[in-house]
């Protein structure tokens, strides 16, 4: 088990490194999709498979990350 999820997610978001690393490996998806031969109808599925998956691997880390802020406001309610 990870010591501390929220805490490490919030760290890994933040790290300039590994958002430049994102930043990147999305455009070149895009760029895969965008600059791909008319025919080429497998690889552009490919790339936006990618990029589907990187987007969902971010949103998944920013719901973790967002868990403490989350259960802050579930204890201002009650």
């Amino acid at each position: 088990m990870i010591d501390n999820p929220v805490e490490r997610a919030i760290n890994l978001l933040s790290n300039e490194f590994f958002q430049d690393v994102v930043r990147k490996q999305r455009e070149l998806y895009i760029y895969n999709i965008l600059n791909s031969p008319e025919d080429a109808v497998d690889a552009r599925e490919r790339a936006l498979l990618k990029l589907r998956g990187l987007d969902e691997f971010i949103a998944s880390l920013e719901s973790t990350a967002k868990t403490a802020d989350v259960v802050k406001k579930r204890w201002k309610i009650l």
